[in-house]
C-alpha cells in the first residue's frame, strides 16, 4: 500500500538537528519512502574548546530551538518526525504539538538509548517519550526502556529502498567496500590487519582520512584503498559495484546503516555477529566476531560461496521490504488512532 498520500495529507515534516551529511541517511530515506517533502536540517556550530564548549553548546541549543519553533509555526505540520539524538530537539517539537494539537514521532537512533547523556534530565525525557505517538527503534532490546517511560515503541529498521548512483571504479579480483567513519566502535585496525592476509581481495575503506590515525594510513597494505569522504552518489556506486560490503561494529544493539544500504543494492554483506545483525541479515551475509582471524575467515567464506550469497541477498531484500511496509502500515494506524 502506498502511504505517501496519508503523510502528505497530514503535512508531515521531518526534523533533524544535524548537518545533512552527519549520520542522517536514515532520515533522508525515511522521508523519501514516506513521501515527506519537508525534511529540514537545523544546525549551528559550536566551539570545541573549553570553557567555550559548554557556553556555545547551550547557545546552539537555544538557537536551534528557536529556529525549530519558527519553522514549525511557518509550515504548520500536523505530524512531525524528530530525530534523536539530540533529545532536546524533541522538547521544542513537543512544545509546538502541545500548543497546536499536532502529533510527533521520535526516531531514536541507538546512540540516543545507549548513552545516558541523551536522557537527561530523566523526568523531562520520560515526559517527552510518553506524549509521542511512538518512538521508532531499531532493536527489540529497547522496547522495555521505552515502555518503562510510559511510551510506545515500534521497531522500524532502515528502509529497503533505491539509490541514485554514479559509477565508482573497482579493479580487484574481489572487491570489498568497507563502510567506515573511523568511529570508536569500528574495528578498523583489525580489518586492515586481516586485509594484509588476503592479497586476492581489495578493500575500499570509506571515511574522512583526517579522522584516521596517520600510522594506520601509512602502514596499510597495498590492497587497502582509503577513499576519503565520498559524495552520496559515488558512495552508493561503490557499494553497488563491490562484490561485498563490510560493515562492522564493536557495540551491541546497533543496526548498521551501511549494511542496510548494501541490502538495498543487492550486495552481499559481511557484518558483526551481534544478535540484531544476525536476525536482520539472516541470509546473504557472513557474520564475524570483529577479530583479525574472524574477519579473515568471513572474507574467505564470502569469496568461496559468493554466488549463493548473491542469490540470498536478493531474496532477503524482497522479504525485508515487505516486513518494512507492514511496519509503516502499523505506524500509520498509530497516528490515525492517537488522540
Amino acid at each position: 500500500m502506498d502511504w505517501k498520500p496519508f503523510f502528505e495529507e497530514n503535512r508531515t515534516l521531518f526534523l533533524v538537528w544535524s548537518l545533512p551529511d552527519w549520520g542522517s541517511s536514515r532520515s533522508r530515506e525515511l522521508s523519501k519512502e514516506l513521501g515527506i517533502r519537508e525534511l529540514h536540517f537545523i544546525y549551528q556550530s559550536a566551539s570545541r574548546k573549553k570553557p567555550w564548549k559548554t557556553i556555545t553548546a547551550s547557545y546552539r541549543y537555544v538557537y536551534q530551538g528557536l529556529k525549530t519553533l519558527q519553522l514549525l509555526y511557518k509550515k504548520k505540520p500536523r505530524v512531525v518526525f524528530v530525530q534523536s539524538p539530540p533529545s532536546f530537539a524533541t522538547l521544542f517539537v513537543y512544545l509546538y504539538c502541545a500548543h497546536t494539537g499536532s502529533k510527533y514521532i521520535i526516531d531514536a537512533h541507538s546512540d540516543a538509548l545507549l548513552r545516558s547523556v541523551w536522557n537527561r534530565p530523566e523526568w523531562l525525557h520520560n515526559h517527552l517519550t510518553k506524549h509521542a505517538v511512538a518512538t521508532l527503534i531499531t532493536d527489540d532490546y529497547f522496547c522495555n526502556q521505552i515502555e518503562a517511560r510510559g511510551g510506545r515503541a515500534l521497531v522500524l529498521k532502515d528502509p529497503v529502498t533505491s539509490y541514485e548512483t554514479e559509477s565508482f571504479p573497482v579493479n580487484g579480483s574481489f572487491n570489498i567496500a568497507v563502510v567506515n567513519k573511523f568511529a570508536f566502535d569500528e574495528p578498523i585496525e583489525e580489518i586492515v590487519q586481516a586485509a594484509a592476509e588476503i592479497p586476492s581481495a581489495r578493500f575500499y575503506v570509506t571515511g574522512k582520512k583526517v579522522k584516521a590515525d596517520p600510522r594506520l594510513l601509512a602502514e596499510a597494505p597495498e590492497n587497502v584503498i582509503f577513499t576519503d569522504y565520498l559524495p552520496n552518489k559515488e558512495y552508493y556506486g561503490l557499494l553497488k559495484n563491490s562484490d561485498a560490503v563490510m560493515c562492522l561494529t564493536k557495540r551491541d544493539h546497533t543496526l548498521q546503516c551501511g549494511a542496510c544500504e548494501a541490502l538495498s543494492l543487492n550486495t552481499p554483506v559481511i557484518t558483526s555477529n551481534w544478535p540484531i545483525l544476525e536476525n536482520y541479515f539472516s541470509s546473504g551475509s557472513v557474520h564475524v566476531d570483529n577479530s583479525k582471524e574472524g574477519i579473515i575467515t568471513g572474507v574467505n567464506q564470502m569469496i568461496a560461496d559468493h554466488n549463493r550469497f548473491q542469490e540470498e541477498i536478493r531474496e532477503l531484500r524482497t522479504k525485508n521490504r515487505r516486513l518494512w511496509e507492514k511496519k509503516i502500515e502499523e505506524l500509520a494506524g498509530l497516528i490515525q488512532g492517537d488522540k
